[in-house]
């Protein structure tokens, strides 16, 4: 089937596009704040957003979910489609319900992954949502035996880690991974809980938890220094067109008749304070409020699929199961290891989409979702290693960092075809060198760190290759940035090479200190030779893999 992906008005590379650089300007002081005063800064910024966007003569009222879906039918027919299957994800799934009620002509079926339903205001339910995916991940864990016995209490130590985050906020440093540049981060125990509950958002992250949280605990925050920063500057948020949308939507919020009573304490504290943040925002983000109309429930016969994930933090299976009121012709399915998106994470959902869209008339054969295994949880044992982030991404700079070590590797191991060789064509010629004892002593002892040196590299090369691979193929210990426990013993060997690394150079001073201990070319071949392997252990070091932190 043809797959058209379509950039929805005011998001990144649409024009206009409603992006607010003024929050990026704000980062660093953002950052460096505690949640209240991070919090006041940002809405700062979007209020110099907006005053921006409206100078620019940009009608923001434009922006809005009824529009984003009168164009997809208007797509449709540009590219000559008569019918076409609709998918939508998240907000998508608001999209794909806007268009089922008001364009319905030419729509063949819809899958509606991980549903924001019409008549649900999901702002004033994400404390509920955040609130139930945190027990849903407690629960998952205390009903599995390995991580019970493995993070027992673990509920009770999650609240005590927030609590102590509030009285001792943690200072880290996050690396914008495409600029480069740190920035000092102030964590306290409100940002403790929203950055773990932004986390849940990525699939597996539910088995992560538990392992993150005994991480934290023991003062371990590597985890967070290397994935918080594909949230924190995330450049394709167009924020003005998120205010744009929840604005002319679901700004008609009543604070005090949110209910708090089945809240976690922690998450209940600070509710109000955060939909009264978003009512203010709104107040200054001044947009045509939508009819009332676009709030009630979907009534179609379409063919549609819903899938929700068990673990999702802010679209729960409730969403779904309300969106369904108004559909006649509907198949409702929850994935028990999923998260936020739930489709082309595994075969059994493939499956499935796969029956659905060859006849959506039909009901999809879901009985494979009652055979997937559980989540398995991340041990306390397993070796964190922040490197397979950019590994998980395929970085470039990640590539061309295992691009240097091989060439300098392979210059590292030389010696052992060179010096062979060298020794073979020596034994059958004709004149022989006579060194003195001291010289041979010297002349050996400097190959023989160096070929030490190769031969340690070659291991820990090897070694770390068939790990991160092992580790990638398990997508959980991917998702934790994780190696398995017996990667343990190979994260020793930086240090091995650290000692070999000095040998090599004490040596080599001593061999050139000593006239007849070998030829001058043979001295800088050597040498360079010797270079690329601190280089090749700068390299190590620079990746963070110099001293292991076990």
């Amino acid at each position: 089937r043809d797959i058209v992906i379509f950039n929805q008005r005011g998001t990144p590379y649409a024009e206009p596009a409603l992006t607010c650089p003024e929050t990026a300007a704000a980062l660093a002081a953002i950052l460096a704040a505690d949640s209240e005063e991070g919090e006041r800064l940002y809405n700062e910024a979007m209020a110099a957003c907006y005053d921006r966007l409206v100078a620019e003569g940009i009608d923001l009222s434009a922006f809005n979910s009824l529009e984003n879906a009168a164009d997809v039918p208007l797509i449709a027919r540009a590219l000559g489609y008569d019918e076409y299957n609709f998918y939508g994800v998240s907000y998508g799934t608001l999209l794909g319900l806007h268009l089922m009620r008001n364009h319905p002509e030419g729509l063949r079926s819809v899958i509606l992954d991980s549903v924001a339903p019409t008549d649900v205001n999901f702002i004033t339910q994400a404390a509920a949502s955040e609130s139930r995916v945190f027990d849903e991940v407690f629960a998952a864990c205390a009903a599995d035996p390995a991580c019970a016995a493995a993070y027992p209490n673990l509920e009770a130590r999650f609240v005590a880690l927030v609590r102590q985050f509030d009285q001792e906020p943690a200072t880290l440093t996050l690396t914008d991974p495409e600029t480069g540049q740190a920035y000092e981060t102030l964590l306290d125990g409100r940002g403790l809980r929203s950055v773990l509950h932004q986390l849940l958002y990525v699939a597996r992250m539910a088995a992560v938890l538990p392992r993150l949280i005994s991480d934290i605990e023991a003062g371990d925050l590597r985890y967070l220094e290397a994935m918080w920063p594909l949230l924190v500057f995330d450049q394709l948020v167009a924020e003005g067109m998120y205010y744009s949308v929840v604005c002319a939507e679901d700004a008609d919020i009543d604070v005090a008749a949110v209910p708090l009573d089945n809240l976690r304490p922690d998450i209940a504290a600070t509710t109000v304070d955060e939909l009264q943040s978003v009512v203010e925002t709104c107040a200054r983000w001044q947009v045509t409020a939508l009819p009332a109309s676009v709030d009630d429930p979907v009534v179609s016969d379409i063919p549609t699929l819903l899938l929700s994930g068990r673990f999702d933090p802010i679209t729960p299976p409730a969403f779904a199961e309300a969106a369904t009121a108004g559909l006649s012709n509907f198949t409702n399915l929850v994935d028990p290891t999923a998260a936020h998106g739930v489709a082309f994470q595994n075969d059994c959902v493939n499956g499935i989409i796969t029956d659905f869209l060859a006849n959506p008339q039909a009901t999809p054969d879901s009985s494979c979702l009652a055979g997937l295994e559980p989540l398995a949880f991340v041990p306390p044992d397993a070796v964190t290693l922040p490197l397979l982030a950019e590994v998980n991404q395929l970085k470039p700079r990640v590539l061309a960092v295992f691009g240097a070590a091989a060439v300098l590797l392979l210059v590292v191991l030389s010696p052992f075809l060179v010096w062979t060789i060298s020794t073979i064509v020596r034994a059958f010629g004709e004149r022989r060198v006579e060194r003195t004892a001291g010289d041979s002593q010297v002349r050996w002892l400097s190959r023989g760190m160096l070929l030490a040196f190769g031969a340690v590299a070659l291991v820990f090369g090897l070694g770390l290759l068939y790990f991160i691979f092992t580790s990638l193929t398990d997508l959980t210990m991917a998702t934790a940035l994780a190696l398995p426990a017996m990667a343990a013993p190979l994260l020793w060997l930086p240090p091995v090479l650290l000692l070999l690394a000095v040998g090599v150079v004490v040596t080599l001073i001593l061999l050139w200190r000593r006239p007849g201990s070998g030829s001058t070319a043979g001295k800088v071949y050597h040498t360079f030779v010797a270079v690329c392997a601190v280089a090749l252990l700068a390299l190590i070091a620079a990746e963070g893999l110099l001293l292991p932190s076990l």
